[in-house]
């Protein structure tokens, strides 16, 4: 998903190569249908925002994808080890959007 900063917003590139959806994440808006329709009712964010988000955090989607693939081998993992592995701030990240879930110092994925 191709991602262009312009002054205070974000193009970004739709699922259509070429058409592209306008980002302000500080009005958390989106010009795309599912936004427009759905979303801007209940205050949700769609898959163009939490791009945008992620690029504007810096989020390392190869870390995420690495720590997703070393649970599912090991199975739940004691929290500490995950960090050391992995980091704080990435396994805080996730841990934080619901992709995990740590319990009794634990920490597996969310089914």
């Amino acid at each position: 998903m191709q991602i262009l900063k312009q002054e205070d917003t974000y193009k970004v590139e739709s699922s259509k190569k070429g058409k592209f959806y306008v980002v302000d994440l500080d009005k958390e808006t989106c010009t795309c249908p599912h936004f427009r329709v759905r979303l801007a009712r209940i205050h949700g964010m769609c898959k163009h925002m939490q791009a945008v988000k992620d690029k504007v955090e810096k989020r390392d989607d190869k870390t995420y994808e690495s720590i997703i693939d070393y649970i599912n081998e090991k199975g739940e993992i004691d929290s500490l080890k995950l960090i050391n592995k992995f980091g704080e701030d990435a396994v805080d990240d996730m841990l934080s959007r619901g992709e995990l879930i740590e319990r009794d110092g634990l920490i597996c994925i969310l089914d």
